[in-house]
């Protein structure tokens, strides 16, 4: 038995978000008082949590030490509520998303998305760009839980029936690879993405893929993995494929 859901990450592996975060990261943080930061800065940030990204976005942008834990919160709120009123400025899905999705979809693959953007940015982008081709999307809020956790995963198999042997994971940074092992799916390797490929190739993703119509061979022409009942621990036994 295959693959029957494609669970993707969102910024740098459905969507061109970069220019878009920078930009928001930049107007809060000067908002706040503070200088903003480079587009490469910024492409480093949007692999972390959302603590993590607001804790290392006030320290790049010159924050005091001390002030920095007080002030997450706020420049969190702030950021969210300016990336809210018009987030599809400078966004754009990757060439072949679109089509992918849908012909997945007319296959009977579900779709669903599992990101650490917040959850209301999140489903506004999937909502404005993908609609009905996403079956779930699930972004942080105060209750879920970050990737790479084990545990952040849960929400999606819980809500698509499928079993985790079942599911692939598509994503382009580090902390996607880790999620993946983590949380015993396959993962795909996205090399469009924000991180060089190399930075996810020490995780044994079960797949590369260089443009995402490429998957449709995994999920429609027969090459995949069946985990069964095994446990795979930090390292998987089989070989990337290359497609």
């Amino acid at each position: 038995m295959g693959f029957r859901a494609c669970v993707w990450d969102l910024d740098g592996t459905l969507l061109y978000t970069l220019p878009t975060i920078h930009h928001y990261c930049n107007q809060s943080l000067r908002h706040f008082g503070f200088h903003g930061i480079t587009l490469d800065e910024c492409r480093d940030l949007c692999r972390l949590s959302i603590a993590e990204f607001y804790h290392k976005l006030l320290k790049l942008g010159g924050c005091p030490p001390d002030r920095v834990a007080a002030l997450q919160p706020a420049i969190r709120d702030y950021d969210c509520a300016a990336y809210l009123s018009d987030f599809t400025y400078l966004t754009q899905p990757y060439a072949g998303v679109c089509e992918t999705l849908a012909e997945l979809n007319r296959r009977g693959i579900k779709n669903a998305v599992l990101t650490n953007k917040p959850n209301a940015v999140a489903c506004a982008l999937i909502d404005r760009f993908f609609g009905d081709a996403m079956e779930l999307c699930v972004g942080q809020t105060p209750e879920t839980i970050s990737k790479p956790d084990p545990h952040s995963m849960d929400p999606v198999l819980e809500q698509l029936g499928i079993p985790r042997e079942q599911i692939l994971y598509v994503g382009d940074t580090d902390v996607d690879m880790q999620t993946a092992r983590n949380t015993q799916t396959a993962a795909a390797a996205a090399a469009w993405g924000y991180q060089p490929l190399e930075m996810l190739l020490p995780y044994h993703p079960e797949f590369i893929v260089r443009r995402p119509e490429q998957l449709l061979t995994i999920f429609l022409g027969g090459i995949h993995h069946v985990f069964g009942n095994e446990k795979r621990n930090h390292r998987s036994r089989y070989p990337a494929r290359p497609l």
